[in-house]
């Protein structure tokens, strides 16, 4: 089984990160324009909180609370379940559906490195399954 390493090389470390103090305004749209559906809380280095769309919907939106007075350190899920690099696919597919949790940032030595979406998982296990198949298939044809 593949692990979260392989992903990271294809998709990068491209991590965004906000401190507690942003107000839910600045990080919505900070989302916006990364196209990115969370953002990890980092305070002195340390990942505090995630703060997703789901938490923008169900903490501020559904309670008719003010998104440019509200501080992320208010309403930001904490605290964060984490993976590591060399955690397998199916680990973390478990963790994220058991979970409900679409995103999940991963350390490397107890430092942030990264953070994947489930979508990520599922593109890769699609990408893993189609090279699976082309290879089945020159085998099949006699071109292995």
């Amino acid at each position: 089984m593949s692990t979260l390493r392989e992903i990271l090389q294809i998709k990068g470390q491209n991590v965004i990160t906000v401190p507690p103090s942003s107000t839910v305004f600045e990080a919505i749209r900070m989302m916006a324009q990364r196209n990115v559906g969370a953002l990890l809380v980092v305070e002195d280095e340390e990942l505090i909180g995630v703060f997703s769309e789901r938490d923008y919907m169900r903490k501020i939106a559904l309670k008719f609370r003010s998104s440019r007075k509200t501080t992320l350190s208010e309403v930001m899920s904490s605290p964060v379940l984490c993976a590591t690099l060399d955690d397998d696919l199916e680990y973390c597919m478990e963790l994220m559906t058991r979970n409900r949790y679409r995103h999940l940032p991963i350390l490397d030595d107890g430092s942030l490195c990264g953070i994947i979406s489930i979508g990520d998982v599922v593109k890769y296990l699609l990408f893993e399954k189609k090279a699976e198949l082309d290879q089945l298939s020159n085998y099949i044809a006699g071109g292995y």
